[in-house]
């Protein structure tokens, strides 16, 4: 061993002391699940399986009442759709496919029961169609409204937790005419990898070599170093944290924020959200300007955003170190089971706001988002999650609660094919979400899903972060600001040379 490894694990070592007491402290809630499953084994033939804990982690949702963590996926594709072929599709390769003798989306036949205070799946009734057409052609703000109302629509007991929803956009001589087919799926069956991989199974023709084939998550750099990286997990976790809670807040005063409370209804839910869905934005010219600066598309989009959220929070300036913690998405070091659930975990890097200099501030987020890479705090903040998600939903629900005042910017990216893919044989023009998720968060939201060469922003908070009107387009319109600002950044260096 080198001197440097031998030093390293003499300094990691005395943190994994709080390993023990920490495992006896989860110790009997697992005991708890598998005494759950036993007995549910024996007496409840009627339930499936018990959610996986990275599925059960949305189970503190009021499903059948007012749920908040519905994903309502809008595919936009050209011309006008025959529902009857687009449900026949569904039926056939998606509802019915297999891999060998097993259903390749079991999840999409089952619905959620609570038992012992343990969420299981269970076979929902049989519903013959959860294809719906609505004849009516819609305008944009009608089409908003329905889109605001299936995200906060609460789901029928012991049916499945997923729709679809058609509709046609109403006539514009200006563009050509296409048609809409929205996606309902509660959080607990799939995240947005899951519904692009059933996406990808609306295709026709299919590719024989895609059918019924596993995906593998890729595993993060940090996963690949030596043994001795391992054991500075606590450190990572530790020094993270403490980064977080020395960086500021988006909105200091909080004193006049309101939560929804226990009971709250669909509408209060949906009056509580402030969102604003971008038009699409060429991807190629996210590339155009990584190039340029010769940094990754990923870090020009954190930078971007970081300067839209600066000139909305702080218009009248802020000081040059001010810090913001930021969230983005990661895939774990482990295989995907299967297609659909969620296999999503988070990585945190201290974000650059108050930095005024757009080239400065692009180069600050390329370093900080490397350094996220390297840490082995996604991985332990998985570990982490799967173990407090293996608790009773009750003790889920006032954990989530306490998390209510935690201000972050979280950073989600979804990347869709390269190529415009067909839907049904249909040509797909672009893709949206959206969630309702951060009606009962303290942070804010930005969405990035790209489908060919379109690259879709949206911006979700609740009213307590965005209290103004049209604040979530503001930041939207300043993302584009900012790529500009990058985009002839050196041409703007170059002329003050001169």
């Amino acid at each position: 061993m080198r001197k440097r490894s031998a030093f390293l694990t003499c300094l990691y070592l005395p943190l994994w002391l709080l390993i023990p007491p920490l495992f006896l402290a989860w110790l009997p809630f697992h005991l708890y699940r598998c005494f759950v499953r036993i007995v549910a084994w024996l007496f409840r033939r009627d339930l499936t399986t018990i959610l996986t804990p990275s599925d059960a982690r949305f189970s503190y949702d009021r499903i059948y009442t007012s749920p908040i963590t519905s994903m309502v996926s809008t595919l936009e594709v050209e011309g006008e759709v025959d529902p009857n072929h687009i449900r026949e599709t569904w039926r056939k390769q998606v509802l019915e496919a297999k891999v060998g003798n097993r259903l390749l989306y079991p999840e999409l036949g089952w619905t959620i029961k609570t038992f012992m205070g343990h969420p299981f799946w269970a076979k929902s009734r049989i519903v013959e169609d959860r294809v719906r057409f609505i004849p009516e052609d819609v305008t944009p703000e009608q089409l908003l409204e329905l889109q605001i109302s299936l995200t906060f629509q609460p789901f029928k007991e012991g049916e499945p937790l997923w729709e679809i929803v058609i509709v046609r956009r109403k006539y514009d001589p200006t563009v050509a005419p296409s048609s809409l087919v929205i996606f309902r799926f509660h959080h607990t069956m799939t995240d947005g990898n899951g519904v692009f991989h059933m996406f990808r199974k609306m295709a026709l023709p299919q590719s024989k070599g895609k059918l019924g084939k596993k995906e593998t998550c890729t595993i993060p750099p940090a996963m690949n170093r030596s043994p001795v990286r391992y054991l500075g997990m606590p450190y990572d976790f530790v020094a993270t944290c403490r980064e977080g809670s020395r960086s500021g807040c988006l909105v200091p005063d909080t004193k006049s924020w309101t939560s929804l409370g226990d009971n709250f209804t669909p509408s209060e839910a949906a009056s509580h959200l402030r969102f604003h869905i971008c038009e699409p934005i060429p991807f190629s010219r996210i590339r155009q300007v990584g190039a340029q600066h010769g940094v990754t598309g990923t870090a020009v989009m954190h930078s971007a955003i970081l300067g839209a959220m600066r000139s909305s929070f702080f218009p009248e300036g802020t000081p040059h170190s001010a810090t913001v913690m930021v969230e983005t998405n990661l895939h774990p070091p482990w295989r995907k089971e299967r297609p659909l659930g969620n296999n999503i975990t988070k990585g945190n890097y201290t974000a650059p706001i108050g930095e005024l200099d757009p080239l400065k501030r692009l180069i600050r987020t390329q370093e900080a988002l490397k350094e996220m890479k390297k840490s082995t705090f996604p991985l332990t903040r998985a570990i982490l999650f799967y173990t407090l998600a293996s608790v009773p939903r009750r003790v889920l629900q006032e954990i989530n609660k306490r998390q209510f005042g935690y201000q972050r910017i979280f950073i989600g990216n979804l990347a869709g094919p390269l190529d415009k893919p067909n839907f049904c044989g249909y040509l797909a023009k672009d893709v949206f979400n959206m969630t309702g998720f951060y009606v009962g968060y303290a942070g804010l939201g930005v969405v990035l899903i790209t489908l060919g060469d379109s690259l879709r922003l949206g911006v979700f908070a609740s009213r307590n972060l965005l209290p103004r009107a049209g604040q979530a387009e503001e930041i939207a319109r300043a993302f584009v600001r900012e790529l500009d600002d990058l985009q002839f950044a050196n041409q703007l260096q170059q002329c003050i040379e001169m």
